[in-house]
């Protein structure tokens, strides 16, 4: 098992941290490909999505205990935010390749299953998604990745926030 010092420099832990959670946010982003054919991932993909906040607050947890309890709001908010960073640099990748080799159609069959099942949508909105899918027009798998790096880098600042709130709020008890 891969253990981490959790007392080294902010930035260099961040990186090292960021390599488990990219292996985690590419199990989500793969499983968000993949859910629409395969309806069980579903439930995978929820709890993806409710342990990566988890996780980032266990890693939080871990430098405040490490430097026994002297560690700042603001560092173990920079934690979360580099942390988050490197592993959707990695999610992008594992992304870009599932969508490219794997499951090309995957942004033309949701717009499809849109355009199946919206039935509130108007007929110049519809007119023009289903122009975009007859031209082919729609994100590239390379466009979608950045989407998801940028979607899953506000969320980490965010949720960093609030888990760097509640990881330094937990009483600690120095031995």
């Amino acid at each position: 098992m891969i253990r981490f010092d959790f007392k080294k420099n902010i930035y260099t832990l961040s990186a090292e941290l960021g390599i488990p959670f990219g292996i985690l946010l590419s199990l989500l982003a793969v499983t968000l490909i993949f859910y629409d054919k395969v309806p069980s991932l579903s439930i995978l993909t929820s709890f993806l999505m409710l342990v990566a906040p988890v996780v980032l607050c266990i890693f939080q947890r871990k430098r405040f205990v490490a430097l026994d309890g002297f560690a700042l709001f603001s560092e173990l908010w920079i934690l979360a935010i580099f942390t988050t960073l490197g592993g959707a640099l990695i999610m992008v990748l594992a992304c870009y390749l599932t969508i490219t080799f794997i499951r090309p159609d995957f942004l033309y069959d949701q717009m499809q299953y849109f355009l199946d099942n919206v039935p509130d949508i108007d007929s110049e909105t519809a007119k023009t998604l289903k122009k975009m899918i007859a031209h082919r027009a729609l994100p590239s798998a390379f466009e979608f990745s950045m989407m998801l790096f940028w979607i899953f880098a506000c969320l980490g600042s965010l949720g960093g926030a609030i888990t760097a709130f509640i990881a330094e709020k937990i009483p600690y008890k120095r031995h």
